[in-house]
């Protein structure tokens, strides 16, 4: 289907270190949508000194190049991100 953005990822399950996108163009924003069940992930965003809550329905646009972000342990619950 037709999309605006360059690429899309599936991630299950997984913790994710904190990372910059190196492949994002740093004027264009990514999606990040938590979808699942059951589930209290954190998105960190450190260089913001920030934690949101990222339960599932949740959808956020950060400028993923240029700013480090990540998901530590979230305990229990199914935890699916479309990025």
């Amino acid at each position: 289907w037709p999309s605006t953005f360059s690429g899309i990822e599936v991630i299950v399950n997984r913790e994710m270190p904190h990372h910059r996108n190196p492949g994002a163009s740093p004027s264009v924003y990514d999606l990040l949508v938590s979808l699942g069940q059951d589930h209290q992930a954190v998105l960190d965003l450190p260089d913001l000194g920030a934690q949101l809550g990222y339960p599932p329905g949740t959808m956020v646009y950060i400028a993923g190049k240029v700013l480090e972000h990540g998901i530590p342990r979230w305990g229990d619950g199914e935890r699916i991100v479309i990025a």
